[in-house]
């Protein structure tokens, strides 16, 4: 029997990960030509829906979208990650762009796992949004 499961090339790591820088860059964008409004909307986190709890990312694209708009304090609030997404984003996109073969360090790896965590960790402390 065959395996219907996906091999993931190398390009299509390339893909993905180019999808997400722009989508980290295109929200913020939104928020500049939006100017100050609401940025309270529907929650469309899958974890949360089907739990009821948030999960690490929640709030980062209304953290991204109030960081276009400049309002970094607000940016913080609904995600601690959120400034620190498009810089993730960006530092993984170039390193695929380059064709680095070789993996991240795992200290890199070992600090993005903490940060994590400790963003979850945030989330929950402060409740439902």
């Amino acid at each position: 029997m065959r395996s219907t499961a996906v091999a993931w090339g190398r390009r299509e790591v390339q893909l993905l990960f180019g999808g997400v820088f722009a989508a980290t860059l295109v929200v913020p964008l939104v928020g500049l030509a939006v100017g100050h409004g609401d940025l309270h909307g529907p929650v469309l986190c899958p974890f949360r829906a089907a739990t009821g709890l948030p999960c690490p990312f929640c709030g980062v694209t209304r953290s991204l979208f109030a960081l276009g708009q400049g309002r970094l304090h607000d940016s913080l609030g609904f995600s601690p990650i959120g400034p620190l997404v498009p810089l993730a984003a960006g530092a993984v996109a170039v390193w695929l762009l380059v064709g680095s073969r070789r993996s991240p360090p795992r200290a890199l790896l070992y600090a993005a796992a903490l940060v994590l965590a400790l963003s979850w960790t945030y989330q929950l402390s402060k409740g439902l949004t």
